[in-house]
């Protein structure tokens, strides 16, 4: 478990989170690469199987190539620049389970309280693209959220991201870096004005910060996949229950 909160050696070093944010920032044009590659590649695959352009399936194929693209372009960085030993993996025990758990019905319902707050404030969330999909996409993506976005999105923004700026920051400003990263991504992802887009990265941000030190804690990279996929499995299921009116 890390308990570490400041940098290694207890300093800041200028040169060290330059070149660390420099290579977090890599990642993500390398992230942001491989999904304008293999997007279309998806899509095409699709439409190649005899489903429709518009059709449910080609949007879960394209969204599973996105997800394949995170996770491939973050493993891919990290080999190119030996860094795989940033990233902690291991055999999930039962402990990890009881924190996934906890941690799961806890991000959903601080990303409600979140959103309530906004609420109060007269402010709401841009909608996420993927949540405008038909119906059979969100029965799809219930298992997929698991297997796919969320595997993508952890291997990038917390194994590789947070990984890199820890090494510079500490686990706390890592989890900061990554998790305003994180948002930041979002901003392009949500369907709205700028201030609904920009309350989405804040909304985002800050769900990562959950994730971020879900991962510190447990130091099992696990844990917030899991914890990442349940919560977007139970947006997906209201999601579907709210346009079949079920």
């Amino acid at each position: 478990m890390a308990t570490e909160l400041g940098p290694p050696g207890g300093r800041i070093e200028a040169r060290a989170v330059a070149i660390r944010t420099a290579q977090a920032l890599l990642a993500v044009i390398a992230a942001v690469v491989a999904v304008s590659a293999l997007v279309p590649a998806f899509e095409s695959a699709a439409v190649a199987l005899g489903f429709g352009s518009e059709s449910a399936a080609t949007s879960v194929f394209a969204t599973v190539g996105t997800a394949v693209a995170y996770a491939g372009a973050a493993l891919l960085f990290l080999a190119y620049a030996g860094d795989l030993d940033v990233l902690r993996v291991r055999r999930p025990t039962a402990r990890d389970a009881a924190i996934a758990l906890g941690g799961s019905i806890g991000l959903v319902v601080a990303g409600y309280g979140i959103l309530l707050a906004f609420a109060a404030a007269g402010l709401s969330p841009s909608t996420n693209q993927a949540l405008t999909n038909p119906p059979g996409y969100f029965l799809a993506m219930i298992p997929l959220s698991f297997l796919t976005v969320a595997v993508g999105e952890e291997l990038l923004f917390r194994g590789v991201i947070q990984g890199e700026l820890r090494r510079a920051l500490g686990p706390a400003g890592a989890v900061g870096g990554a998790s305003l990263l994180f948002g930041l991504l979002h901003y392009v992802a949500g369907i709205g004005t700028p201030a609904e887009k920009t309350v989405y990265v804040v909304v985002a941000a800050t769900l990562g910060i959950g994730l971020g030190a879900l991962y510190e804690y447990t130091d099992n990279i696990v844990v917030p996949i899991a914890v990442h996929g349940a919560y977007n499995a139970v947006q997906y299921v209201l999601q579907y229950l709210e346009v079949t009116g079920g």
